[in-house]
């Protein structure tokens, strides 16, 4: 009897060692791994040509600040679910612009949103109804921020700065963006939309901005906006200029070079998503570094 108990415990062995040899974990998504257990802060700047989409991911908690146009929708759900994002805390949309507000519907319809913040101008656009109604076949709560209010996201706030009563008296689509500045430890953002000079002007007044390392240039570096006094005031480290190929006709998406001449006599180091495509900024809340 001895004689063969030994085989089949050997055999036993044998099997259990090939299982575990060839049991290999699955590959995760770039940034998927532990998003939930992660303590510290990305701010992604998505490449969808001239269109912002932003994702900020703080301690496990994540924000879409805008969605690019209606025909680069894919592209942005696809880039959210490869770095781990299955809900957003928020998801705000700075104004109604097709190149801001086109992928909303699709954000919407493919991830769990908790609240979704809207300019006050409103709209009335497919792109822009097709996002209302895919909030309320969702039940998402819709609100409408107003200037000095703030929101947690992780271990980092962040503070609305516009639009002010003169901008939107103005009645522009642009000035009508909400801008917000977000803190994380010692670093700060500042996501100014499509905002022009007369908004740019109102948050100086205002004195509620602080300096950014960050600026997250308004108007895809158009001339009507990112004017010297304004760099100025929020002094930042790097500007990022969201630009590229427009879509069908809508305007071109390149920056002008008086906006260029600016950054450049100041002295901040410029990035174009055109240039360099999506641009991740990674913050622990003291050190700084940024990737392509």
């Amino acid at each position: 009897m001895k004689r063969c108990v030994i085989p089949v415990v050997v055999l036993l062995v044998l099997l259990g060692a090939l299982t575990a040899c060839t049991e290999e974990k699955k590959p995760e998504p770039d940034g998927a791994e532990d998003f939930a257990q992660k303590e510290n802060c990305s701010v992604h700047f998505i490449d969808s040509g001239k269109a912002d989409a932003i994702l900020v991911m703080a301690d496990g908690e994540a924000m879409l600040i805008d969605a690019g146009y209606r025909e680069n929708a894919d592209r942005v759900v696809a880039y959210l679910k490869a770095q781990g994002v299955s809900q957003l805390k928020y998801l705000v949309l700075s104004h109604g612009d097709k190149d801001h507000v086109g992928g909303m519907a699709a954000v919407l319809k493919n991830f769990a949103v908790e609240r979704l913040l809207i300019s006050p101008k409103k709209e009335n656009s497919g792109e822009y109804n097709a996002m209302l109604k895919a909030a309320n076949a969702s039940s998402v709560s819709v609100g409408v921020p107003q200037i000095g209010d703030s929101f947690q996201l992780g271990k980092g706030s962040f503070t609305v700065l516009a639009p002010g009563q003169k901008a939107l008296a103005e009645g522009s689509d642009n000035d009508a963006s909400l801008v917000l500045q977000y803190g994380y430890g010692n670093r700060s953002f500042l996501f100014m939309g499509d905002a022009l000079s007369t908004t740019e002007k109102e948050i100086r007044d205002n004195k509620l901005v602080k300096v950014c390392d960050v600026l997250k240039v308004g108007h895809h570096g158009k001339n009507d906006a990112t004017k010297k006094k304004f760099v100025k005031a929020v002094a930042p480290v790097y500007a990022v200029i969201t630009c590229g190929e427009a879509v069908g006709d809508d305007e071109d998406g390149t920056p002008d070079s008086d906006v260029l001449e600016v950054l450049e006599e100041l002295k901040v180091r410029v990035l174009r998503t055109d240039e360099k495509g999506t641009l991740v900024f990674d913050t622990d809340g003291t050190d700084l570094t940024v990737r392509k």
